[in-house]
């Protein structure tokens, strides 16, 4: 062999030292870079799963806050209605404890004409008790 042979042969496999050092380099980045990426995957799912927990949550909330609301404007009807049922029924039993009254003021002087005449047709009879021992 000549030392030109050598020599080449020397160049060569420092340059094919020299690209496997960089394909090395470039492997490496590639991997850093392969678990870069994983890793801001994996916190983007977990962002996500985050926002989708704040979302139901704030669903949750509004729901309760809704079903509150409805049961306090529920309330407020019943209550309503209950105080027109009770002021109804009071109009009503004025109306009625009117109507009796009239009617029992009616009776009671259609009872005392009746007594009069029973009276002006009936003897005066006097009585007197004695006792007998």
């Amino acid at each position: 062999m000549s030392l030109m042979s050598l020599f080449i042969k020397k160049t060569d496999v420092a340059e094919l030292q020299g690209e496997y050092e960089k394909t090395l380099k470039a492997l490496r980045a590639t991997k850093e870079e392969l678990e870069e990426l994983k890793l801001k995957k994996r916190l983007e799912a977990e962002e996500i799963k985050h926002m989708v927990r704040i979302n139901d949550e704030k669903n949750k909330q509004e729901v309760e806050s809704e079903k509150i609301r409805l049961q306090k404007e529920f309330a407020e009807m019943i209550t309503q209605l209950k105080d027109q049922n009770r002021r109804e029924l009071e109009e009503s039993l004025k109306q009625f404890h009117g109507k009796m009254e009239s009617r029992f003021s009616e009776e009671l002087k259609n009872l005392k004409e009746v007594y009069g005449l029973l009276m002006q047709r009936l003897p005066n009879v006097n009585l007197t008790l004695t006792k007998k021992v």
